[in-house]
């Protein structure tokens, strides 16, 4: 068939409809290989609009991603005490100034204060925020993320961008707290736990609504923390009464605005699928073969829900051949079936992935015609 654009080949996907090849979704923070696409060297002057350039090149649909704006590490404390070591594609928590559980219980309590506080003021919230380097967490106001989404979105051409990422709670709170004071919290303070999981996925949807419909994207992506690799994280009697209430949720609140949904959750969540599925999200991702998500297997037990995001990139786009990774890709297009697939690396193109086996997965997801 004639070929599709970006935008055809992502929403076909979703609609179980014609393809010409599958499209690739991913992450691109890698400098070397956004100077190497876009044929120019990178400066701070230039690095959205290269950024945009390479990302518009290479994949038809885009996770969040961070414009290289600063090539050095930062490191800063919030007036809370919390400390931070950022680089220019990630960030994360180094200090938690907590030392007692009810030190912790103190800080859930005035977080939950703040968080409906800035809902008020239809504000965003410090400490709401993964703190990750999400797309979303360097603006005061829904207005300011807005212009800049759209802005963004059309320097990328036909490629689409997903939606400004949904983090329910789990994934901010185990990175605010760390899993101990966290855990901590929900035995011995169940109730100030629940309300501070709520505030979240308020905060959440507050975001949700402020974005509402958008001409340059209709893929949202909900992210929660349930597994690691070898299993779950938290009890299915937890994950039941706690989580699938509050996801269900955000999944709804996208639809409401007409938004394909992915779930992504890192690790082993067999568990899980089933249940996802059933709230009504179009995708799970991503596969990672360390945490054991076969592409195969869940082809063959969820044949009408996309899957993507399965070529490792702990280990193989790391440390692999260019040849091992085309194999890697062709057998992943294979045991999808050759439709209702994202084809990309399990998180993104971290700076220390080569750039030959970067190069290598996306030239064979371009060349493998259905």
């Amino acid at each position: 068939m004639a070929g599709l654009t970006s935008r055809e080949r992502v929403e076909n996907t979703f609609a179980a409809k014609k393809l010409d090849r599958l499209p690739i979704f991913d992450i691109i923070h890698n400098v070397e290989f956004i100077a190497y696409v876009s044929g120019e060297k990178l400066d701070a002057f230039n690095a959205e609009d290269i950024t945009c350039r390479a990302i518009s090149k290479t994949l038809d649909l885009v996770r969040h991603f961070r414009i290289p704006d600063f090539l050095d590490k930062r490191e800063s404390q919030d007036k809370d005490g919390f400390r931070y070591r950022e680089e220019w594609w990630t960030k994360q928590i180094t200090y938690i100034p907590i030392k007692n559980l009810e030190e912790a219980k103190a800080m859930m309590e005035k977080d939950i204060e703040r968080i409906y506080k800035a809902i008020d003021k239809k504000k965003f919230c410090f400490c709401a925020r993964e703190q990750v380097n999400l797309f979303s967490e360097y603006f005061n106001d829904p207005e300011e993320l807005n212009v800049a989404f759209n802005r963004i979105a059309k320097k990328l051409g036909d490629t689409v961008m997903v939606a400004p990422e949904t983090v329910p709670g789990l994934y901010t709170a185990a990175h605010r707290y760390g899993f101990q004071w966290l855990t901590y919290m929900f035995y011995d303070y169940p109730e100030i736990a629940g309300r501070y999981y709520d505030a979240l996925v308020d905060y959440e949807l507050f975001k949700i609504d402020c974005f509402g419909k958008n001409e340059f994207t209709n893929i949202a992506l909900i992210s929660e923390a349930v597994a690691f690799n070898n299993g779950l994280i938290w009890p299915m009697k937890f994950i039941g009464e706690e989580v699938y209430p509050r996801v269900k949720k955000c999944i709804d609140r996208y639809k409401k605005y007409g938004y394909y949904v992915i779930y992504h959750s890192d690790g082993n969540k067999w568990d899980i699928c089933k249940d996802i599925i059933e709230m009504g999200v179009d995708s799970i991702n991503p596969f990672e073969p360390l945490a054991t998500m076969d592409i195969k297997r869940f082809r063959q037990l969820y044949p009408d829900t996309v899957c993507g995001s399965m070529i490792d990139c702990q280990d193989l786009l790391a440390f692999g051949t260019p040849q091992q990774i085309k194999e890697a890709t062709k057998k992943a297009i294979k045991d999808s079936g050759g439709a209702r697939t994202l084809i990309g690396s399990t998180s993104e193109i971290h700076p220390e992935i080569k750039l030959e086996n970067a190069l290598a997965m996306y030239e064979v997801a371009r060349s493998y015609l259905l």
